[in-house]
């Protein structure tokens, strides 16, 4: 359908000759971006789409960003590659309403490697690049430097070689701070994520390593990052350990390092947040593996809704602690404290950055017990952590204040189709208003 038709007065394009029937039967019909393209042709189409949200879109609610799982069985990649469709068609699953589709021409042969608000930083077999996903704004990235890059762009582990180092392995691209019109795209912040090491790079510059120098063969294991406050933090995910750096000084020193708030011989994985207000770092740690005596696997319980797949699983100890590191490095007394509740809000981590939802008009439980409706307040929510195959594809909700007895909701993927082809689903949030910030909203 050419949206753009609609935009034009005159003729049989004239906004007035459609009725609000009309625009919710065309708008049906659409997917999320080209929906959010239509409402950016007028006032009028922006109010009428606006009022069905709660029908068709759940804007402003994290969904799922995954390829449609049509593509994850039967065909060989090269055969599935023939029609090109799920190159730049994606599923976009509202966790408890009807999935939607996504599309993304700016995909074909990429992989995303991170996501940020409407941002997706991506890679195909030569550069880096950000791309807004509703404008399709392009800005390609910087080389790293000295550096050789082995990998193909299919392959689960995109690998980059040193001179002077081992292998390394890419995690994700961390998008810390969108570009925006008024920095003239040229404001973002952004961070390379590997297992052995980590590179910052600001809008007009060039890619700078932060430096932790372990001794081989003790690198640091990195797991996550994020950027809060002009400093980057990274997790090792051997044992929680915190480094962080001062992105402000051109060569930063060595960073300071923040002990984990928890020391057992428990594995867990580590994600790190800002907290809501922005000035507080937290960290979020859950049992690295779920599962149940004898190897059990809990039966999937298809979910109408959306057609997701949904498992119960006992409790997993999950933890969130947050601390004021800045404060902390000038008196050098790292001390965590628990954070026992997120009130009315939610926290969505993995490949992308992480999502703070405020869930005030969802409940914390269900009234029955029951997994659904699977999006509620006050939980944790995890999907993949990077873009390196996954052994368990799995996508955890965890509640910080749970009954007794309360299962894990979780939703289970295929593994089938999984290896070079399937990209790491991610949390998204689809967003309207959009329309007014970024698209030509024009006035009729």
């Amino acid at each position: 359908m050419d949206y753009s038709r609609l935009c034009r007065g005159g003729g049989d394009g004239h906004l007035e000759a459609l009725t609000g029937d009309n625009i919710d039967l065309i708008a049906a019909h659409l997917d999320v971006t080209y929906t959010v393209r239509l409402a950016a042709c007028s006032r009028e189409l922006y109010d009428m789409i606006s009022k069905d949200e709660g029908k068709m879109h759940h804007w402003d609610e994290p969904c799922l960003l995954m390829p449609p799982p049509a593509y994850w069985f039967d065909e060989h990649w090269d055969v599935a590659r023939a029609s090109r469709l799920h190159d730049t068609v994606y599923d976009l699953v509202p966790l408890d309403h009807p999935r939607r589709s996504v599309a993304l021409p700016f995909m074909h042969d990429r992989k995303w490697l991170g996501a940020n608000g409407d941002w997706i930083a991506a890679a195909d077999h030569h550069e880096w690049c950000l791309v807004n996903v509703y404008t399709e704004r392009h800005i390609p990235l910087p080389s790293l430097p000295d550096s050789k890059i082995r990998h193909s762009i299919v392959s689960s582990r995109p690998a980059y070689s040193f001179n002077w180092r081992p292998e390394i392995y890419l995690l994700k691209i961390v998008i810390c701070q969108v570009p925006t019109k008024g920095g003239r795209y040229a404001d973002y912040k952004l961070i390379a994520l590997f297992d052995k090491t980590i590179f910052y790079l600001e809008g007009g510059g060039d890619w700078r390593m932060l430096e932790a120098l372990t001794p081989a063969p003790d690198y640091p294991n990195y797991c996550d990052a994020i950027e809060l406050r002009g400093h980057v933090f990274a997790v090792d995910e051997t044992d929680g350990s915190t480094y962080f750096w001062d992105t402000a000084n051109e060569n930063p020193m060595l960073p300071f390092v923040i002990p984990p708030p928890v020391v057992d011989d428990q594995q867990y994985a580590w994600f790190l947040a800002p907290s809501a207000d922005g000035k507080r770092l937290m960290i979020i740690l859950t049992v690295n593996k779920i599962g149940i005596a004898n190897a059990e696997v809990p039966p999937d319980i298809p979910y109408a809704a959306n057609g997701l797949q949904l498992r119960q699983y006992p409790p997993v100890a999950t933890y969130v602690f947050e601390l004021d590191p800045l404060s902390t490095a000038r008196a050098g007394d790292f001390l965590w404290r628990q954070v026992n509740s997120l009130s009315d809000h939610s926290l969505f981590l993995g490949l992308n950055y992480p999502i703070i939802a405020n869930l005030k008009k969802r409940e914390s439980k269900a009234p029955d017990g029951t997994l659904v409706p699977f999006m509620r307040k006050n939980c944790v929510y995890t999907a993949y952590r990077n873009i390196r195959y996954n052994q368990y594809p799995k996508i955890l909700r965890c509640n910080l204040q749970p009954d007794e007895g309360e299962t894990v909701g979780v939703i289970s993927l295929p593994k089938d189709g999984w290896d070079s082809v399937r990209q790491a689903a991610m949390w998204f949030k689809p967003a309207l208003n959009i329309a007014r910030s970024v698209l030509p909203l024009k006035k009729q």
